[in-house]
């Protein structure tokens, strides 16, 4: 058993496909066989009724028995030998044989069986070598038995014929169970051949090391179940592969981003230290220290809300009005709107549910609200959003800020990455509040994007969650 499943997968299928075939078509020639069989003796038993049918009317019961003087020059077939011969003898009511016909002489002795009772009696065995069945049936006269008559003939002829149909089906089984291993080997290997290509492709993946470009093959003669797997697996390769530029691009931009203010720092500390100052200048270096350390502290602090967002826990067991969370997230961000001279326009519609936790989603309308309010210049409007229907909760913050280009929108959400405009740089920021908004939202299954009729001309960010009402 062990060497058998060593064997290869197209071997192993053409051999359990023979093995099954070879089962059914071996069930199928025993039936037929058997079949066949009791036909014969069926076929024969008819020609032993019609051989009785033919002898019986000669006979006369007399005084002394059953008298079958007439059988001497009755049917040719009690004189042949031979599977033409039809072998007759008339027994007496003790058994004993009265007359047998011509062609009994030559031949060895063959036994009498008497019926039990009334009814007649077949009979099969081997007599002077060959297959011989007999017809015994009694002889009635007067209400009285007065003997009985006994037809018999050779089968050989029949037993030839299934012979012959015996060794025509096991040839015919064997020559059949060769073909379907041969073919099924044939096809196995065919079918299997996707996985060849498959492993092939893989191996040569593998030898590329850390490189993730390379994708599996997927297209073959046929659409099946390991096209699908193909196109599956490449899917997965796609998304490791995206997944880890992303990491690549973020360890770049984190360290650019960290590398700055620590050259800053050290430049400004090893300043301080070439000679001796006076206390105010040292106050004063130290409050560049400080600016410089809130900045890189913000800058971690923003990394780990990133990566909290992007390990999202979600709790189905949780409800959250979405209505209320927006109306009172946007409320707090009011009196700096007031305070900058920005107008800030509220409309939400009530009875928005998800399942959710309230912290994260407070994150995303605070980073949304609060960069309209931030980047829109002092006499401009902000206005926030709410609808739901279908299912589909949507959130809307239109500002009239200095807007965007098309190119500039498809990377907003990217970690680390700011506008290159005066009036974005100007404002303080690390440029992951869009990231952690994207993070937050794909968490719960939603969707983010951003439009601008373009630059000077403001611009709208929208959010997608699904709710329950």
């Amino acid at each position: 058993m062990a060497r058998l499943l060593s064997l290869p997968i197209s071997a192993r299928l053409a051999l359990w496909y023979a093995l099954t075939l070879l089962l059914l078509l071996s069930a199928f020639a025993v039936f037929c066989y058997i079949g066949f069989h009791a036909a014969a003796h069926r076929s024969f038993d008819r020609h032993l009724d019609h051989e009785m049918g033919v002898v019986t009317p000669l006979l006369r019961v007399g005084p002394g028995g059953v008298d079958a003087a007439a059988l001497e020059t009755g049917p040719a077939a009690v004189r042949m030998d031979g599977p033409d011969g039809t072998f007759v003898r008339v027994l007496g009511a003790d058994g004993r044989v009265r007359y047998r016909s011509p062609n009994f002489d030559g031949q060895p002795p063959f036994g009498v069986v008497l019926p039990e009772g009334a009814g007649e009696l077949r009979r099969s065995e081997e007599w002077a070598g060959e297959p011989a069945r007999s017809l015994v049936q009694p002889v009635v006269s007067g209400g009285g038995l007065a003997g009985y008559v006994e037809v018999t003939g050779f089968e050989w002829s029949r037993h030839a014929e299934l012979q012959e149909l015996g060794r025509m089906l096991a040839l015919g089984v064997l020559m059949s169970v060769l073909f379907a291993l041969g073919a099924g080997w044939w096809l196995a290997r065919r079918s299997l051949r996707p996985v060849a290509v498959l492993t092939e492709a893989a191996g040569r993946m593998a030898d590329d090391g850390a490189r993730l470009g390379g994708r599996l093959p997927s297209e073959f003669e046929t659409r099946d179940e390991l096209t699908d797997l193909a196109e599956t697996f490449n899917g997965l390769l796609a998304r490791l592969e995206a997944s880890v530029e992303r990491e690549r691009r973020f360890t770049s931009n984190a360290a650019h981003e960290l590398l700055t203010p620590l050259a800053t720092l050290r430049s400004e500390a090893e300043v301080a230290l070439r000679r001796e100052r006076e206390p105010e200048a040292y106050r004063e270096t130290l409050g560049r220290v400080v600016e410089d350390v809130a900045e890189m502290t913000g800058t971690v602090q923003g990394l780990l809300q990133l990566a909290r967002a992007e390990s999202l826990a979600k709790t189905p067991e949780a409800r959250l009005d979405l209505s209320d969370l927006v109306r009172q997230r946007a409320g707090r961000v009011r009196a700096e709107a007031d305070a900058k001279g920005v107008a800030l326009d509220l409309d939400v519609a009530p009875g928005a549910r998800m399942a959710a936790e309230a912290a994260p989603l407070a994150e995303v309308v605070d980073n949304l609200v609060g960069n309209a309010v931030k980047y829109t210049p002092p006499g401009g409007t902000v206005s926030v959003r709410l609808t739901h229907a279908g299912g589909t909760a949507r959130l809307e913050v239109q500002d009239t800020g200095p807007g965007f280009d098309a190119a500039t929108c498809e990377r907003l959400f990217d970690r680390f990455f700011r506008a290159d405009t005066p009036e974005v740089q100007a404002e303080p920021g690390s440029g992951l509040g869009l990231a952690i908004v994207k993070a937050i939202v794909e968490g719960y299954r939603g969707a983010v994007g951003c439009g601008s009729p373009g630059p000077g001309q403001g611009a709208t960010f929208w959010v997608t969650l699904p709710c329950l009402g």
